[in-house]
């Protein structure tokens, strides 16, 4: 094997390395009650690279007045993200956190528990 061809298996396996699929934290800021006003929270961490779509949705729409922190890393070099959205939980009602990220080979949603 040539020089070149080491150094695209090395070059390869770094890229590898580097992708890290996302663990994402659906959950409200206060304990839930139906029908009392609370903020919907989705946490994602722990991916790389740092190209990420996260939305929240009610119902399978897009949630209203959402608001995205500002990515930040950790120690090991992935990143992190906080989205949340101000809502009111009914009992008929689905959220959802969809997060869409390379490492994952289609976008994937997850859902709020509510414990009410």
């Amino acid at each position: 094997m040539g020089l070149a061809a080491k150094a695209a298996i090395v070059a390869l396996v770094a890229l590898v390395a580097l992708l890290a699929a996302p663990k994402v934290q659906v959950y409200s800021r206060h304990p839930a009650t139906a029908g009392t006003e609370n903020i919907l929270n989705c946490y994602v961490e722990g991916f790389h690279p740092p190209k990420i779509d996260i939305a929240l949705l009610k119902n399978g729409e897009p949630m209203k007045d959402v608001k995205y922190n500002d990515m930040s890393f950790g120690d090991d070099w992935t990143f992190q993200r906080l989205v949340y959205a101000p809502f009111t939980p009914t009992k008929s009602d689905v959220y959802t956190c969809r997060v869409d990220h390379e490492a994952f080979t289609e976008p994937q949603s997850f859902r709020w528990e509510p414990d009410f």
